[in-house]
């Protein structure tokens, strides 16, 4: 078992969802939906293929007209978000 909070990302590769934490990458044979409906309320499906803990985003930055890129502090991995999902998001990664 995986904590939630250790949780930095989960990537669908192919036919295994790699779940990313500070210190190890975890192989899961269940869907991203599947996955989404365990975890809480900070994890948000910022693309097809990635889910992320809010609580551990660090920066997200414009990398083309189409897509986002996620940083986490003191992890060298990214996770993409699509434009879609940055305009229905937004509010939650700008402060009021």
């Amino acid at each position: 078992m995986i904590a939630p909070a250790d949780i930095l990302f989960i990537e669908k590769q192919d036919k295994v969802s790699l779940i990313h934490t500070g210190s190890s990458v975890y192989r899961a044979y269940q869907t991203l939906g599947e996955l989404e409906d365990k975890l809480e309320y900070n994890f948000f499906r910022v693309h097809r293929s990635f889910i992320v803990n809010l609580n551990k985003v660090s920066k997200i930055e414009e990398v083309s007209n189409r897509s986002y890129e996620i940083d986490f502090a003191g992890y060298d991995k990214t996770a993409l978000m699509s434009r879609y999902k940055f305009k229905e998001h937004k509010h939650r990664f700008t402060p009021l």
